[in-house]
C-alpha cells in the first residue's frame, strides 16, 4: 500500500509537468510540493516499518535462543511457543517443590532419627539436633520383649522408625512378608490383616508410645526405663567435659543448656542430676519447689549441687560441691550409678 502511494506521488508529479505547469504554475508547484512530501512521508515511513520489523526480528531470535525455542515464523507462532514452553517450566518448578518437599522430610525424619541416637554430645550436630528436638518426647517407660516388623520401602522413614523402638528397648526389622517371621506387630502405611497393625502416614513417636501403652500394658511387656546422669551446668564447655567424662563410664547420659530443656530432662528417671547453682540463681525458689517434687517422686535419685560459695535455702539437693576434679567425679559415678 506505501508503495503505491509513492509510485502514484510521482505519476502526479509526472502529469503535473505536462497538464498544470502550462496553465497554471502556482497551482503546477503546490500539487508537486504535496507530492513530493507524500513521497518522502511514504519513504520515511517505509524505513520506519523496516527498521522496526529487523529490531522485531533480532529480540525474537534473542527470545527464541534465551528459551531454547523453535524458530517462530509469526508473532503469534512466538507467542504460543512462550506459552507453552512456560507451562512446561511451571510444571518442572511445581514437580521440583514437591521433590524438595519429600527430600526436607526426609532430611528432618533423619535428623530425628540421630536425636534419638542419643548423640547430643556430637559438637557437629548439637545445632541441627537442637533445630528438632522439640520433637524428642521424654519417655519414662520402656518395653520388652516386643519384636515389630516394618514394612515400608523409604529407607529414612525407617532408619527414624527403627530409632524410636530401639530408644524404648524394641528390637525391629524391615520385612517384606510378616508371615515368614513372628512380630509382636506391624508397623506400615497400609493396613495389614490379620496381625496387630500401627499405620503411620506421619511418623510420630508419640502415636507410636500411645499404641504401646494402648497394646502393651502387661508387666511382661512394660518396664521402667532408667537414665544415668543429667548434668546442667553453667556452660557449655563444662557441660561437655563432664558428659565425655561419664560418657566414658556409663551411658545413657544427658546435658542441658537452659532452664526449658533441664525441666523437660526432669521428665525422665535419672538416677544422678548435677546441677550449678550459677544457672538456677535468679529462680532459685521456682527450681527448688521443682526438684523437691522430683525428689518426691524419685526419693532414691541423688541431686548434686556444685556451688564454689556457701548457699542456702537448697533443701533439694543431696550434697554441696565446691569443686570437682576428674578422679573424684568418678567416684561418685561408682558410688551412686549401679553397674549392671
Amino acid at each position: 500500500m506505501i508503495l503505491f502511494i509513492s509510485l502514484l506521488t510521482l505519476i502526479l508529479c509526472f502529469l503535473n509537468y505536462y497538464f498544470l505547469y502550462p496553465i497554471n504554475q502556482k497551482l503546477f508547484f503546490i500539487y508537486t510540493f504535496i507530492s513530493i512530501l507524500i513521497f518522502i512521508i511514504a519513504c520515511v515511513y517505509i524505513i520506519l516499518k523496516n527498521q522496526k520489523i529487523k529490531k522485531n526480528k533480532i529480540l525474537t531470535q534473542e527470545i527464541e535462543k534465551y528459551f531454547s525455542l523453535p524458530k517462530s515464523n509469526s508473532l503469534e507462532e512466538l507467542k504460543e511457543n512462550l506459552k507453552l514452553s512456560f507451562d512446561l517450566i511451571n510444571k518442572q518448578l511445581q514437580d521440583q517443590k514437591l521433590q524438595n518437599q519429600l527430600t526436607q522430610k526426609d532430611f528432618q525424619y533423619l535428623i530425628q532419627g540421630l536425636n534419638y541416637l542419643q548423640t547430643d554430645n556430637l559438637c557437629t550436630l548439637k545445632p541441627i539436633l537442637q533445630q528438632y528436638h522439640h520433637n524428642k518426647i521424654p519417655i519414662n517407660d520402656c518395653f520388652e520383649n516386643i519384636h515389630v516388623g516394618i514394612i515400608n520401602d523409604n529407607v529414612i522413614e525407617n532408619f527414624l522408625l527403627q530409632c524410636i523402638l530401639s530408644n524404648i528397648g524394641i528390637s525391629s526389622e524391615i520385612t517384606k512378608d510378616y508371615k515368614e517371621k513372628k512380630f509382636s506387630f506391624i508397623i506400615s502405611k497400609e493396613k495389614v490383616d490379620d496381625i496387630l497393625n500401627f499405620t503411620f502416614t506421619k511418623i510420630c513417636a508419640e502415636d507410636i508410645i500411645n499404641f504401646l501403652n494402648a497394646n502393651f500394658t502387661q508387666e511382661t511387656y512394660k518396664k521402667r526405663n532408667s537414665y544415668n546422669v543429667l548434668i546442667f551446668k553453667s556452660t557449655s564447655f563444662e557441660n561437655d567435659l563432664i558428659l565425655n567424662i561419664t560418657n566414658q563410664f556409663c551411658q545413657n547420659n544427658q546435658a542441658v543448656n537452659n532452664l526449658s530443656d533441664f525441666k523437660k530432662a526432669l521428665q525422665l528417671n535419672f538416677k544422678l542430676i548435677l546441677i550449678d547453682y550459677e544457672v538456677i540463681k535468679f529462680d532459685l525458689v521456682y527450681i527448688s519447689q521443682i526438684l523437691q517434687e522430683y525428689k518426691i517422686k524419685n526419693p532414691q535419685n541423688t541431686i548434686l549441687l556444685f556451688s564454689k560459695d556457701r548457699v542456702k535455702n537448697c533443701d533439694f539437693t543431696n550434697i554441696i560441691l565446691n569443686d570437682i576434679n576428674k578422679n573424684e567425679w568418678l567416684a561418685l559415678l561408682k558410688k551412686y550409678i549401679n553397674q549392671a
